[in-house]
């Protein structure tokens, strides 16, 4: 790239440029106290953002930084790569370049999807390690014409149908209220620099085939399709934002989230929602608006219309839903929980399945807790066994304090009305390979204290903080 050939971001003139600058006003109020992260792929309309940004910012440039994401797809990828480097150095912006690895791409993820997932998951790792409070991108009116056209073609329901959001948590997209066609005349106006991506011809994308292959001679016939299709897009987020509403009055009202992490929802108001609101607001409370595709919204609906207790539901997401007895339970972010048993040592605490554990002496007129989460057993009844965290197991048995004989941990929890997602978390306390306490139920008898008791232990556990929704 020859130097000569990239102008300043001073280049617009002020009518061309004001336009532009009355819209960042909507989204940069006070620019000199935000820092922004600028994804570039060195296609025309990112580097016309950059110029744009950089023009508006023009006395807090500091805080512009690009970020470049190339993902290996192309041979001369790397020339992309080298226009961008060269690109900020004129420029004297800060210019971050990172990779992606197509041989990590899984046999299920499109090329597409996979490309998407990994560039936004660096962008949003590079905002954290630079303390970027947004993350702007150059998507403008066709794109969002075409992300619509292609949703539709994917059976979309209504937050597919209304397409990209303009801001979207830490993302803002400030082109896309501008047609390619107007972006277009500042490109070749003002000689904005730029590569071409030979990749954008390959109809085998789909994006790329409703492009050519149906917005373009479209145009030709109605050149106000792309308008007409945006304008119902945002149609369609004005129903989105209205039904959003009352979801989030549902949820305030009749689901709450419990100190374990999992969430309980009435079953009763649940139940008297239409289908379609009932998954949404399972959406709303997994994150996943606008990520599930036909064959998730009918695998949820099939489920919630199977009224079986104990039936249960696993997402691709990693959250569970669980058809309980008066409600439903909602499990967020399932993990394989460690099977292995810890060792517990007095006046050290550890953290074992969402709970703290801490093991101490305590003198003789010590007070026993109604919470089920102190307990006191005695020392010497335990004879120097090492004590060990673990979950339960089928066929563990003890013996409940207050109760004759032996009950099998299965029998005990089934008998107390342990829902499933606390059956699955339930510890046990071992001495040895005998277990002395049913995590936040009993003890077992062999350890109660009493008054001839002389060494006296008292293990607490306090459940881990769960950030709220």
């Amino acid at each position: 790239m020859v130097i000569s050939q990239i102008p300043n971001p001073d280049v617009f003139q002020e009518k061309d440029f004001l336009v532009f600058k009355n819209c960042f006003k909507n989204f940069f109020k006070a620019k000199e106290n935000v820092k922004v992260l600028v994804s570039l792929s060195g296609g025309s309309d990112s580097v016309l953002l950059l110029y744009l940004i950089l023009r508006f910012f023009e006395s807090s440039k500091r805080n512009i930084i690009v970020a470049h994401i190339n993902h290996n797809l192309r041979i001369n990828s790397i020339d992309d790569q080298k226009f961008i480097v060269e690109l900020g150095r004129v420029l004297k912006v800060e210019t971050i370049i990172r990779q992606l690895n197509p041989k990590e791409k899984t046999k299920k993820e499109s090329i597409e999807s996979w490309a998407r997932k990994g560039r936004y998951n660096i962008l949003n790792e590079l905002a954290i390690k630079t303390e970027s409070d947004v993350i702007v991108t150059g998507h403008h009116k066709n794109d969002q014409v075409e992300t619509i056209l292609k949703n539709l073609s994917e059976q979309a329901g209504l937050y597919g149908l209304s397409g990209m959001k303009i801001e979207y948590k830490n993302i803002i997209r400030p082109l896309l209220s501008f047609s390619k066609n107007q972006l277009n005349r500042m490109i070749d106006k003002y000689s904005i620099p730029h590569i071409n991506d030979a990749s954008n011809d390959n109809l085998n994308f789909k994006r790329n085939f409703i492009r050519k292959q149906i917005l373009k001679p479209w145009e030709r016939y109605d050149n106000e399709v792309v308008e007409s299709i945006a304008t119902a897009g945002s149609n369609f987020q004005e129903y989105q934002n209205a039904l959003q509403f009352f979801i989030n009055d549902f949820i305030s009202l009749h689901i709450s989230q419990m100190k374990e992490g999992y969430f309980t929802i009435s079953k009763n108001a649940f139940s008297k929602l239409p289908i379609i609101a009932r998954i949404l607001v399972l959406q709303n409370l997994t994150s996943t608006l606008g990520r599930l595709r036909k064959y998730d919204f009918e695998n949820i609906k099939n489920f919630l219309l199977n009224k079986k207790i104990g039936n249960i539901y696993k997402s691709r997401f990693r959250w569970i839903l669980l058809n309980d007895r008066i409600q439903y339970l909602l499990q967020l972010n399932q993990t394989n929980i460690k099977k292995v048993k810890t060792r517990i040592h007095e006046d050290k605490k550890i953290n074992y399945i969402e709970y703290e554990y801490i093991l101490k002496r305590v003198d003789k007129s010590s007070k026993f807790s109604a919470d089920p989460n102190i307990e006191l057993f005695e020392l010497d009844k335990i004879k120097n066994q090492k004590l060990y965290l673990r979950l339960w197991r089928s066929g563990d048995n003890f013996s409940p304090l207050g109760m004759s004989g032996n009950q099998k941990v299965s029998d005990y929890l089934i008998n107390k009305k342990v829902n499933q997602f606390e059956k699955w978390n339930q510890v046990v306390l071992l001495a040895g390979e005998k277990i002395i306490w049913l995590c936040g139920h009993r003890i077992d008898n062999s350890v109660k204290v009493s008054n001839l008791s002389k060494n006296i232990v008292e293990i607490k556990r306090v459940a881990q903080s769960n950030p709220q929704l």
